[in-house]
């Protein structure tokens, strides 16, 4: 069998439209990630969106941070699409 390399090009406005900008993706993260955030009142979840995309936001203060080194790394990893 030969090999035959493939390049796949994406459409940039295709891709902001259909997963950037997709309603039903965001909430799904949101929600994953918003259960995460109850492990620690200090974690705030919010949605951010601009003009070319949309996303979740996760923050931490630095003193949560270390004291948990490596909380809110573990959260985002653990994120399923």
């Amino acid at each position: 069998m030969s090999r035959t390399r493939v390049k796949v090009v994406l459409n940039r406005e295709s891709v902001r439209e259909q997963l950037l900008h997709n309603r039903q993706l965001l909430d799904e993260v949101q929600s994953q990630v918003e259960g995460m955030a109850n492990v620690h009142p200090a974690i705030k979840v919010y949605r951010n969106t601009d003009r070319e995309r949309g996303n979740i936001v996760a923050t931490i203060p630095m003193s949560v941070e270390d004291a948990h080194r490596g909380l809110l790394t573990d959260m985002l990893s653990k994120v399923r699409i």
